[in-house]
């Protein structure tokens, strides 16, 4: 009994029972009924005023059940106890009509005590002890009433009487069968349960790995790729200028991989959020182009682009998710193609209600390359796999390209497949689903600032980090930007105490206080002007960081590593707003 009261899953039978009670009042009324029919009304509304007690009972055990939380020790025996009466009636109500009635009410009581047998299979999931309950009044009914109070002992009674047994028999054996079904559905279901929390735990342990991994190692970058810019714009002798510039590509293209894989965990998990808005299709695959054309004539290859008349204008979607892919298309195209052409091709098609408008865009990104053999042209959209190990050798890359791209494609509402291509290369087709739009109003240029009025901006920035507050120094102080670093956001709030400054760079995770703490107490007015901009210069680059950062309070958000030409801009959008909101618009 004790390992019974200790089953959680009396909770759910005794939640049920109280969600059943008032369809249990009618099975109750219309028993009563049938009493009154074969014994008259007195003992019919005797029975139902003792089973109406009875559901009182099992109502008042079991009203707390169901609410969230899990029941007590105590209201699961009051429940226990409480379906004894109620299986107590039925089984009287069967006495009643077996003892009182003529033969033919007999056939009623015996589809009573069935109808008990039945109910009881509900219980298959249930402790043994409350199977036991409900069916042991109905069980020695059937075996006592035909037995001792069935007269004759003729053929025919005795056929009845053993053919109840047999009822009996295989009712429990069906019982039995069910509740070892019901078992092994149980260890199934908990083993299911398992592993789903071990998938969600490490899960959850990826993504930490992936925040934390993102984080440390963009802290370096940050001072890798500062320094490499700060010696590119020194005094350099063509040989060392081609190594600086090595160091930066290849400090892009590390960056890159780390971006990718933070894009494949990102649509892995569902979190990719597009951001659709009116775009040109001509000028997003002109871009794209124009980007590639000195990598393709470099190898001597002709890059251009093919657009059919039918392409609409303008459409409404994701442009930096299109630009993504077609980038990564062109790119392997012309990493692949050693003579020849590659070929962007643009078409596009009328889908569903004519008065949606919509479109399925095709762009077709053709070369003269290798091709992919047919073996491998499924796996070529795998993680981290390419066509040939070969390839990786030859070529480099990591293989998350082509499967971030499909899995983008999708989320766009078409997909990316790979065809042949008609002169033996690879052909790829990228397909959108998109509504025509009106194009957009065109927005006034911002005015420029003259970069005389770095000159006169004094920066704080709070940063602990000692090689990233040299590379911001070696950005700023040779455009003439004063700059004051302090170690953490208590000593920033005492520096904006002692002087003015115009601008803050804030790094979020530091010692004593982190940027946040030191953000709020800014806004609260306790180290100045509520209103001073500041800017969260932070590794924190995972999907949703820049939205809740502007959320906190910040005017912009810069994530490492943070380029120069980024971090100047920043500065002055926010120290030279106009209008005054305009810079936290435009972050």
């Amino acid at each position: 009994m004790a390992e019974t009261l200790a089953d959680e899953r009396l909770d759910e039978v005794a939640a049920d029972i109280r969600r059943l009670g008032p369809s249990r009042v009618l099975s109750g009324c219309l028993g009563a009924t049938i009493v009154a029919l074969g014994l008259g009304y007195r003992m019919a509304l005797a029975w139902l005023a003792s089973f109406l007690v009875a559901e009182g009972l099992a109502w008042l055990a079991t009203r707390d059940f169901g609410k969230g939380r899990p029941g007590t020790r105590r209201e699961r025996a009051a429940f226990v106890l409480a379906a004894i009466p109620v299986n107590g009636s039925w089984a009287a109500l069967a006495t009643l009509l077996w003892m009182h009635g003529s033969d033919r009410l007999k056939i009623a009581a015996v589809a009573i005590w069935c109808g008990q047998l039945v109910f009881t299979q509900q219980y298959r999931h249930q402790p043994l002890a409350l199977l036991i309950i409900s069916a042991l009044a109905p069980v020695v009914c059937l075996i006592v009433f035909p037995f001792f109070f069935l007269a004759g002992s003729d053929p025919l009674t005795q056929a009845t009487r053993w053919s109840l047994v047999l009822l009996i028999g295989v009712t429990l054996n069906v019982a039995l069968r069910n509740r070892a079904a019901a078992r092994r559905m149980d260890e199934l279901t908990r083993g299911l349960r398992d592993e789903r929390e071990r998938a969600l735990e490490a899960a959850r342990a990826k993504s930490t790995f992936i925040a934390v991994t993102s984080h440390e190692l963009r802290t370096p970058m940050n001072g890798l790729l500062g320094m490499a810019h700060a010696l590119e714009r020194s005094n350099l002798d063509p040989t060392q200028r081609q190594q600086v510039e090595l160091m930066i590509k290849s400090g892009d293209s590390l960056m890159q991989l780390l971006n990718d894989v933070l894009d494949l965990s990102r649509v892995e998990a569902g979190k990719v959020e597009l951001v659709p808005e009116a775009i040109d299709p001509r000028a997003i695959v002109g871009d794209v182009v124009d980007a590639w054309r000195d990598a393709a004539e470099a190898k001597g290859l002709s890059l251009f682009a093919r657009f059919d008349i039918e392409v609409p204008a303008w459409v409404r979607a994701d442009p930096l998710r299109i630009r993504q892919v077609l980038t990564n298309l062109v790119s392997n195209a012309v990493k692949f193609t050693a003579q020849g052409h590659v070929r962007v091709s643009v078409s596009a098609e009328p889908v569903g209600d004519p008065r949606d408008d919509e479109h399925l865009i095709r762009f077709m990104v053709c070369d003269t390359g290798p091709g992919v053999p047919p073996e491998a042209a499924d796996r070529v959209f795998d993680s981290f796999t390419q066509a040939d190990e070969t390839i990786s050798r030859g070529y480099g890359g990591a293989g998350l390209g082509l499967a971030i791209s499909r899995s983008l494609a999708r989320q766009l509402g078409g997909d990316l497949v790979l065809r042949p291509g008609s002169g033996g290369g690879a052909c790829f087709v990228l397909s959108i689903r998109a509504a025509t739009v009106q194009p957009p109003v065109a927005l006034q240029p911002e005015p420029e600032v003259e970069d005389e009025a770095l000159d006169q901006i004094h920066v704080l920035m709070a940063e602990d980090n000692a090689i990233n507050q040299l590379v911001v120094r070696t950005m700023l102080e040779p455009a003439g930007v004063a700059l004051t670093v302090v170690e953490n956001g208590q000593e920033a709030l005492e520096a904006m105490s002692r002087r003015r400054y115009d601008c803050v760079l804030m790094d979020i995770n530091m010692p004593v206080m982190d940027g946040i703490t030191a953000l709020e107490a800014i806004r609260a007015g306790r180290a100045g002007d509520p209103a001073l901009p500041v800017i969260a210069l932070t590794a924190s680059a995972m999907a949703g960081d820049r939205e809740r950062f502007l959320g906190m309070g910040f005017d912009d958000y810069l994530g490492k590593p943070v380029r120069p030409a980024d971090l100047i801009t920043a500065i002055l959008r926010a120290v030279n707003p106009d209008p005054p909101d305009e810079g936290r618009q435009a972050a």
